[in-house]
């Protein structure tokens, strides 16, 4: 008799210590949905305050001048070479490689074995 008696307990401090267990990762859980929820509210404070710095920006660039309509500038394809033909005199360095005519002699083909170890070069 007194071995169920030991072993009812037994089994009861288990179930107690797995209650126990469950109640701490659930406390666990909320603690971090509450520090999720925080961070996530700074977060958005943070952006908000963001975005009216730089409606505040745009607000003071109107109203002292500056235009923020880009619409007058040219893109840089519009660059006319013959308006602005550079510095008398000038003329582009002669290329360090000779410039050849002829087309390159063809490769040998490649074995498998080649292209097996450039495959598994470490580097």
């Amino acid at each position: 008799m007194t071995d169920i008696a030991g072993m009812k307990a037994e089994l009861d401090g288990l179930v107690r210590e797995q209650a126990d267990r469950r109640a701490l990762r659930e406390q666990q859980g909320e603690e971090i949905k509450a520090r999720s929820q925080e961070y996530m509210t700074k977060q958005v404070q943070a952006a908000e305050r963001y975005v009216q710095h730089v409606r505040e920006m745009a607000q003071r660039k109107t109203k002292s001048g500056w235009s923020t309509d880009r619409s007058h500038a040219e893109p840089a394809s519009a660059f006319d070479a013959e308006a602005y033909p550079g510095p008398a005199g000038f003329e582009p360095a002669p290329s360090p490689r000779p410039v050849r005519d002829e087309p390159r002699a063809a490769r040998r083909p490649r074995t498998a074995v080649e292209e097996d170890e450039d495959f598994n070069n470490p580097w």
